[in-house]
């Protein structure tokens, strides 16, 4: 997922915009980040799931424009 997509989400519920340096900062005081995302980087975050086709393999780029279509569907019904 996008930085931009999960910051379209977050104003839904007034959650300030977050990108890779406030996420890191949290990433490391917050446990629970752990349990939910696999990894992030420059591009966005890759949520964990019990799917393993959900999760790219080592070195893929995420399937950001799906997660952004998750995210565009989910924004519409919230």
């Amino acid at each position: 997922m996008t930085w931009d997509a999960i910051n379209q989400i977050g104003q839904n519920y007034g959650a300030p915009d977050i990108d890779y340096d406030r996420f890191a900062a949290r990433w490391d005081s917050d446990p629970i980040l752990k349990q939910l995302v696999a990894r992030f980087d420059g591009q966005g975050l890759v949520i964990k799931t019990k799917n393993k086709e959900d999760e790219p393999e080592q070195g893929e780029k995420p399937k950001t424009d799906i997660v952004d279509k998750m995210a565009k569907h989910a924004m519409k019904n919230a």
